[in-house]
């Protein structure tokens, strides 16, 4: 016998159904089996809403989980088709199924170990102890699906919303999560009644980011309001809540319920702050539980106010550039280029060092000097990888600090470990904070929530730097050789280029010559005799052809008309 007043749900196969396997003879003769399979259909503190969500876990009084899945439109339960999801009886609700929510427990063969025995008369604790006992049994059921021993009135009403979220598990997962972190208990008085309103996790997934952005909840103070503000004094049922009715919230907020007409006799769909609650009340000791799909007091321009005051929570987007493996030197770079009239120096010097390697990831504190601080130290002349390696690359590394520092962090006397092994100290110089000698100018610079930028006049443990034989970085060499290297790979001989004796007709054509038939030799022009003076009438045209004994018949004709014939041997 379950105790008295307290919440249920039965997983009911339905009679007849003939979908249900035929029970074996046998079981009948096992009395503690038929328990097993009785407890094993039975959720008990809870009237479970399949409406909820599309999918919900939650464990029995057996210690066995049940999953609840919408398949196509149709709701299952361990596979077994639901017929009714909510049939009201005294203190809970059946859940008519098709089908066992384990037909593999009706073969008693497979019943090979024993159950604990039930009494006849089953308190509350014996249950809590069989379920506990039958958990243990079962390797596939973890610790946390026990179901709950019932509590007393004296701040039960907390604990009970914590047990019935923790039955449910999906669903509600976030707010259960939200809940346990929030000061909730310390507004409740032992004694008074409440009214919890739950949103569902789809209703938090609303304001989550995609992929990157900013998410409301990831402020504490701001999240802990939300959830203070979804319970009321008083234990207010669906049905009696007029059209119109306010209350108070334990926040100082207060909201309104309204009723929206439909078709039929009902009292119409009831909303609070024009979100629509899901039908059907969840009494809990001392109060009562409703779902909403929406989170109260939070819309969009709530949200844009709190992320212009917490950058810090704002998730940031993948790069690929400049360095894959440093997020947070990557988007600081990318937001220090956008400022040129004060960071062309730091930009230009981090672009080509082999800083990233040291500052994997997230989770820095970078002191940024300005282009002045850098003309202060001399530096602003000197060439781009003046500090990309050696010591040049340990003055970049002492301006990073392992760690995310805020304002509040920056106390006179801290001292802070640099990535290049020295120590900052931090000062106040009137009123201001000083690390070393430096000034900070602009402080809290947030680099989504990657780290934080201190805008800085001065170059850390820098004075002035001049040139020194003991530092190579300030040579720069500038000699040129023409002798090719070794590693430089040199052309074979026999696939050189070699130009022949012939003349190059493409050359020809690019200079202007005419690249027909008929053209002057090169060599016959060269071999002119020496009466070939001005007035010797050149010939207009040459041919030339090969005869069967490879000698070569050159015909020409000058102006006149006068056709000459020459023979050549072959060349």
């Amino acid at each position: 016998m379950m105790p008295r007043d307290e919440p249920f749900t039965i997983f009911a196969p339905e009679n007849g159904n003939e979908t249900l396997p035929p029970a074996e003879e046998g079981l009948l003769t096992h009395p503690d089996l038929v328990k097993r399979l009785l407890l094993d259909h039975i959720v008990l503190g809870v009237k479970i809403d399949l409406q909820l969500s599309s999918e919900l876990t939650f464990s029995t009084l057996g210690g066995r989980t049940v999953q609840v899945q919408t398949v196509n439109g149709t709701l299952y339960a361990n596979g077994a088709r639901v017929l009714q999801q909510r049939v009201e009886v005294p203190h809970g609700i059946l859940v008519i199924l098709d089908n066992y929510l384990f037909p593999e427990d009706m073969d008693v063969t497979n019943m090979t170990s024993t159950p604990p025995v039930v009494g006849d008369s089953m308190t509350g604790e014996s249950l809590v102890k069989v379920t506990a006992e039958a958990a243990a049994e079962n390797d596939d059921v973890a610790v946390e699906t026990t179901a709950p021993p019932v509590k007393n009135s004296t701040g039960g009403f907390l604990e009970s919303v914590t047990q019935v979220l923790s039955f449910l598990k999906s669903g509600v997962k976030v707010f259960r999560q939200f809940l346990a972190k929030s000061n909730v208990s310390h507004l409740l008085t032992d004694g008074e009644e409440y009214t919890v309103f739950v949103p569902t996790d789809h209703a938090f997934q609303r304001w989550h980011p995609i992929d990157w952005g900013f998410y409301p909840f990831s402020v504490p103070e701001f999240t802990n309001t939300i959830i203070v503000n979804h319970f009321v004094k008083g234990n207010l049922h669906q049905d009696s809540i007029k059209d119109g009715q306010t209350a108070m919230t334990l926040g100082g907020q207060e909201i309104t319920f309204a009723r929206k007409p439909n078709s039929s006799s009902s009292p119409g769909v009831l909303t609070v702050n024009g979100v629509q609650v899901v039908k059907g009340d969840t009494p809990v000791s001392d109060g009562n539980m409703m779902f909403l799909g929406e989170v109260l007091f939070v819309d969009d321009e709530i949200v844009k106010k709190l992320q212009q005051s917490n950058r810090d929570k704002e998730t940031a987007p993948l790069l690929a550039f400049p360095w894959m493996r440093s997020q947070f030197l990557s988007h600081a770079f990318l937001m220090l280029e956008e400022d040129p009239d004060r960071f062309t120096h730091i930009t230009r010097f981090l672009n080509l060092a082999d800083i990233a390697p040291h500052i994997a990831g997230k989770g820095y504190t970078f002191f940024v000097p300005t282009d002045k601080a850098f003309e202060k130290a001399e530096l602003s002349t000197r060439p781009d990888n003046f500090l990309s390696k050696g010591e040049g690359l340990q003055i970049l590394l002492n301006h990073f600090v392992k760690g995310r520092l805020y304002n509040k962090d920056l106390t006179e006397g801290k001292q802070l470990h640099t990535l290049g092994d020295k120590v900052i100290s931090v000062g106040n110089n009137d009123g201001g904070v000083m690390v070393n000698n430096a000034n900070i100018l602009e402080s809290e610079i947030f680099v989504y929530n990657l780290g934080t930028m201190y805008y800085i006049d001065r170059v850390l443990f820098v004075d002035k730097m001049q040139p020194t034989e003991s530092n190579p970085l300030l040579e720069v060499v500038n000699e040129w050789t023409t002798e090719i290297p070794d590693e430089v790979e040199r052309i074979p001989s026999e696939i050189a280029d070699e130009r022949g004796d012939l003349p190059d007709l493409l050359e020809e054509e690019e200079q202007g010559y005419n690249s027909t038939a008929h053209y002057h030799e090169e060599n016959d022009l060269e071999d002119e005799p020496e009466e070939y003076d001005d007035n010797y009438n050149h010939p207009e045209t040459i041919s030339h052809q090969i005869n069967s004994t490879g000698s070569i018949q050159d015909d020409s004709e000058d102006y006149d008309g006068n056709v000459t014939t020459s023979i050549r041997p072959p060349r």
